[in-house]
């Protein structure tokens, strides 16, 4: 069923000025993703700069000489876009990914900030306050702070580079000048210490241009030595002892040296697979703890050596921790006399199959490639790992795990007591390290403390008139030849769609619950969790090199998987087993429900019970031998490296016999539903108040005919879906998109403008459209304090009022036409993702192969009509209030009265 076939090389080069580059244009894709990796980490700072890498990778994102006050966001932010860095032991990443029309300005944004940053003083407070609030709330502020990173470290390295605290504490970092971040930036941040990476874009030789011209200019200048890093195994055990206050159980913590990945590659690779075996297995024995574990404190490859095993574990009460360890021991020495092979060629494939999916993603991808690049000097090592996993056997993970018994452990304890330790810091081994003499007189010099000698560059346009608009390109991605739909004869629509960008096979369904399990969601997710753990879905689906999960939410049943193409048929038969399980709906056992409903999910059910017909059928699985879910009004996606014909082809066979109720009446008549009622779920314990107001979606004919305008249809009709979709027209849907985003559903809407001036800071604000019951229907949801609860009430009630008083004005649709056309290009960023959406899409009764034409009709849409379309959608209805939180119902009725007056 695979048609997947081996990908071009990378493309790698080097500037004069020392900058490598690598560039992944194999896949083009609406949207690119940019990635700068700079050599130093944590295990660069000298003695007396514990955290400091961290907090200049704060202030990297304040402001350059093109792009000062935080102006490093504009291309960003307003395109849907994202930004951010890490800092990690032995580099720094920078990443984005924009539209690819903005590459050009992601290119110039990260060159403009290595040629020269801003430091100033108030931009280095301000990341001071940011910086010990994040240190507090990871060491200091919450219960097992700094376990077992960064504490375990302490306990097992020798030397200041490897053991010291990469978070520094705040009292030392406060003492921070310009001057020395200057010294920072000059030492560590030139262009032969760095990595550029570009993922996505189409035409190589067209990147290359842009690279160089936006870096190429940077000087080159020498970089202070790499930290020596190396030192001995441990030749003993090591405890090390901590105590913590406000805490029940002691906790574990084991570090083990790896081996080198560099000299040995198999080696390391076998350890990850024993990691991942003893986390799933545990230390054999009664009353002895699951553990977790990792290859590498921030994972597999993230650090040169050396770098660390670590298992974890809270013990039960009165356990020994030396008896735990001593557990975690035996395993690894029986199996370094007798592996257990099966589980070792399961994990690998499992492990494969990860990386395959989660290096599918473009931004995942980007840092990947720049992480290996500026490690290891090998880019390309991302897409030979699984073809090393595939090396490793069972002998070599016997291997590793009788290295690691015979290897002493270190080992980090944390008790309940009642005042809280801390091991000591290690202490420098070393004098601090001095930077270049050239990069101290720059520093000293001022140039990149004031940054008054370097000039500003004009900011490149958004696109550019001989830029290809990716548009089209992916517009044609879901044509006949690479979707291929059909409808089951128990109505399942089945969309399979061809994507060729890893070998692996992204699966997704969504059935409606029914009117049953609309009314019932405790026993439905107790039915679910009955049939997984008959079924042994999980594991099976990891046999076969995959995954399986499932879910519901009061509306739907929602089951997300993916499988190698080779397994595909066996998978879906799963699925079948899965949904078609013996099983009842019926009261659960004592303890089967998993956690607290989400406040989200508790007001939507209200609203669900509000809304059913009381005469609406009750029919339960168990009385017509349905399946979980109604195949009737579902969707089944498949998408990945398959045939779109022949996967399509498999999933009838594996599921055409699922039984179907048939359709469902319509629920609630969306032109005569009386609305404005209120609901209060009252919830003591909840710290703050949660808001839903909702009502069905009007029809659009009836909608237009109401506000006394004439429908207006461009291109095909949508097919109106079994769950009883609005039927739109595709322009009619592009303006409903655009209005609601307007409203509120982006960060520059009129409720997120209004809220700021009612509530201030602290408040969650947004609407959006969905399907509830048969039924589309718009929302708005809040969460606040709760004494702002009259304020939250009469600010949404009067931006509601507002959509028909104050139509949507020409340049607030333009701002939200910008963000929304662009954002919408990530539905492409990854197979996931976009398997995802289809899901969604499809489920609600849509047009699949509307996804990659959503963008361009965004850009068409007049502006007139998404004034109307906010008028039909917020002004025209009388919405259903649903409040949850610590409010009795007199209040409630006092604060929904107070809302509904008139300002």
């Amino acid at each position: 069923m695979s048609t997947h076939r081996p990908q071009r090389r990378l493309h790698r080069f080097t500037l004069p000025n020392g900058l490598r580059v690598v560039l992944d244009c194999r896949f083009p894709q609406p949207r690119a993703a940019v990635a700068v990796h700079y050599g130093t980490g944590f295990r660069s700072e000298p003695p007396g700069r514990e955290g400091f890498a961290h907090l200049f990778e704060h202030l990297m994102f304040r402001g350059s000489a093109s792009l000062p006050d935080g102006r490093f966001y504009d291309h960003v932010h307003r395109f849907g876009g994202r930004a951010n860095g890490t800092t990690h032991q032995d580099y720094t990443d920078y990443y984005q990914v924009a539209p690819a029309q903005a590459l050009e300005r992601a290119l110039f944004a990260e060159a403009d900030r290595m040629r020269a940053p801003l430091f100033t003083e108030t931009a280095l407070a301000e990341q001071l306050r940011g910086v010990e609030r994040e240190i507090h709330q990871a060491v200091h502020g919450r219960p097992y702070g700094g376990f077992p990173w960064p504490l375990l470290p302490g306990a097992l390295f020798e030397t200041f580079a490897n053991a010291h605290d990469g978070y520094g504490e705040a009292d030392r970092l406060r003492t921070t000048t310009v001057a020395d971040c200057a010294e920072f930036f000059t030492a560590h941040y030139a262009p032969g210490n760095a990595v550029l990476t570009v993922v996505g874009a189409a035409d190589p030789e067209g990147v290359r241009a842009l690279v160089e011209r936006h870096f190429g200019g940077i000087p080159a200048r020498p970089v202070t030595p790499a930290p020596a890093l190396r030192e001995p195994l441990p030749g003993e055990e090591r405890w090390v002892e901590c105590v913590e206050p406000g805490i029940t159980a002691t906790a574990l913590a084991t570090g083990h040296r790896l081996p080198d990945p560099q000299a040995d590659l198999q080696g390391y690779l076998a350890h990850a697979v024993l990691a991942r075996l003893t986390g799933e297995q545990g230390p054999p024995g009664a009353g002895l703890p699951a553990v977790s574990t990792s290859c590498g404190f921030f994972g597999p490859l993230d650090a040169r050596d050396p770098d660390a095993l670590v298992v974890t574990a809270l013990l039960p009460p009165d356990a020994d921790p030396r008896e735990a360890v001593a557990a975690v021991s035996r395993r690894w020495t029986a199996w370094a006399d007798r592996p257990p092979t099966e589980a070792v060629r399961r994990t690998v494939r499992l492990m494969q199959g990860e990386h395959h999916r989660r290096h599918g993603d473009l931004e995942n991808r980007c840092r990947a490639l720049g992480r290996l690049e500026i490690l290891f000097g090998e880019a390309g090592l991302l897409d030979r790992i699984p073809d090393h996993l595939e090396a490793v056997g069972p002998g070599e993970v016997a291997a590793a795990a009788r290295r690691l018994a015979d290897l002493p452990a270190t080992v980090l304890v944390m008790r309940p007591g009642a005042a809280r330790t801390r091991p000591r810091p290690p202490s420098p081994a070393a004098p601090r390290a001095e930077a270049p003499a050239d990069a101290r007189a720059t520093a000293r010099g001022g140039e990149l403390a004031a940054g008054t000698r370097a000039s500003a560059r004009p900011l490149p346009p958004y696109g550019s008139p001989s830029a290809a608009d990716p548009a089209p390109l992916h517009e044609t991605t879901l044509h006949e030849t690479t979707l291929h739909e059909t409808t089951l004869c128990n109505g399942l629509r089945v969309v399979a769609v061809a994507d060729r960008r890893v070998p692996s096979v992204e699966a997704r369904l969504r059935l409606p619950l029914g009117p049953f399990g609309w009314r019932e969601p405790v026993e439905a997710e107790a039915l679910l969790r009955r049939r997984l753990a008959q079924t042994r879905a999980a594991e099976r689906a990891a046999d076969l090199g995959g995954g399986i999960g499932a879910s519901v939410d009061g509306q739907w049943l929602d089951v997300t998987g993916y499988v190698p193409p080779k397994e595909l048929p066996a998978w879906l038969g799963l699925l079948d087993e899965l949904a078609s399980a013996d099983g009842t709906f019926a009261v659960p056992p004592a303890g089967l429900r998993s956690v607290r409903p989400t406040a989200q999910r508790l007001m939507d059910d209200a609203v669900r019970r509000h809304w059913s017909a009381p005469d609406a059928p009750d029919r339960s699985p168990s009385d017509a031998r349905l399946p979980m879910g109604d195949p009737w009004g579902g969707a089944l996606v498949l998408l990945g490296d398959v045939d779109p014909e022949c996967a399509a082809a498999a999933a009838e066979k594996a599921l055409s016999a699922w039984p179907s109720a048939g359709p469902r009446p319509v629920g609630p008549d969306r032109r005569s539903t009386a609305g404005g009622r209120l609901l209060v779920l009252r919830s003591p314990a909840e710290p703050e108040l949660h808001l839903t107001l909702c009502a069905p979606e009007p029809n659009a004919s009836d909608a237009s005919n109401a506000s006394g305008d004439s429908a207006e249809t461009t291109g095909a009709t949508g097919a109106t879906g079994a769950t009883g979709a609005t039927e739109t027209t595709e322009t009619t849907e592009a303006a409903r998109y655009l209005a609601t985003a307007v409203f509120g559903g982006y960060f520059g809407s009129r409720l997120a403008a209004r809220l700021r001036e009612v509530t201030g800071a602290g408040y969650e604000v947004y609407c959006g459209r969905d399907v509830v019951l048969d039924v589309p229907r718009v929302f708005v949801r809040a969460r606040v304090a709760p004494h702002l609860a009259e304020a939250t009430l009469a600010g949404i009630r009067a931006e509601l009022r507002r959509a028909g008083e104050e139509p949507f004005a020409g340049a607030e649709v333009e701002a939200a036409r910008a963000f929304c056309a662009a954002q919408a290009l990530g539905a492409f960023d990854s197979p996931a993702t976009q398997a995802d959406l289809l899901r969604q899409l499809t489920a609600a009764g849509r047009d699949p192969r509307r996804l990659p034409c959503l963008p361009r009709l965004l850009r068409e849409v007049s502006a007139h009509e998404v004034a109307r379309a906010g008028r039909e959608l917020f002004a025209a209805v009388s919405m259903d209030t649903v409040l949850l939180g610590d409010v009795d119902p007199d209040r409630a009725a006092e604060l929904a009265a107070a809302s509904a007056r008139p300002e």
